[in-house]
């Protein structure tokens, strides 16, 4: 009888019958998680490229000094709604923020290393010591834009990744940095067509 008991466990041993419900039960999970993650990367990577590409547009209209129509100075609020313009981001103006000063080249000078952002405890960085200056003609400027996005998947890993991390409202910091010169010439785009314009007709009459 004792025989037969350990033939039957031994085959009992060596069945393999219902042992894949077993293997998916244990990898499903991760690599569902692997899966939300890579959303969420990929989520990441999007704006992050939106938020350079929108950041570099609007800066370079900054830098030929080519004012929207009907804007009279370069401000926060007017980089911000030109960022958003040109990026593909949801409710863009109640998560971006922006800083911009001159700095000597000589120097080195740089922005505060605590970015600010929208949700930035005004413990870490108080509202009232953002710095945006406009700048003037021939000006080195550097300008800093963060933006607030919410992932996908709250639980995924990228949270741990992602530097700075997560804020306290579960939200991602996206941070751009640029540096440009104003143009020397110091008017909009319209200025220069006309300047432009009245010497080509100053020499088409010299030469008449």
């Amino acid at each position: 009888m004792i025989t037969t008991l350990r033939k039957r466990l031994r085959r009992f041993c060596r069945r393999e019958d219902g042992t894949s419900s077993i293997e998916i039960i244990w990898w499903f999970p991760f690599f569902t998680y692997v899966a939300y993650s890579g959303m969420d990367l990929g989520l990441l990577s999007f704006h992050h490229a939106d938020l350079e590409r929108s950041l570099d547009m609007t800066i370079r209209e900054v830098r030929l000094n080519r004012l929207p129509e009907g804007e009279e100075k370069w401000d926060h609020a007017l980089l911000k709604r030109m960022i958003c313009e040109e990026a593909i981001i949801s409710n863009c103006s109640d998560h971006l923020a922006l800083e911009m000063k001159s700095i000597d080249p000589r120097v080195g000078n740089e922005l505060d290393p605590n970015t600010y952002c929208v949700d930035t405890p005004e413990e870490i960085r108080k509202p009232d010591d953002v710095v945006f200056e406009q700048g003037t003609s021939n000006e080195l400027m550097i300008i800093r834009a963060c933006l607030e996005v919410k992932p996908v998947w709250g639980f995924s890993m990228m949270g741990d990744l992602v530097k700075p991390g997560k804020d306290n409202d579960g939200q991602w910091e996206l941070h751009a940095i640029s540096v440009f010169v104003h143009e020397p010439f110091g008017g909009s785009s319209s200025t220069s067509d006309e300047d432009s314009s009245e010497t080509t007709t100053g020499t088409t009459d010299a030469s008449l």
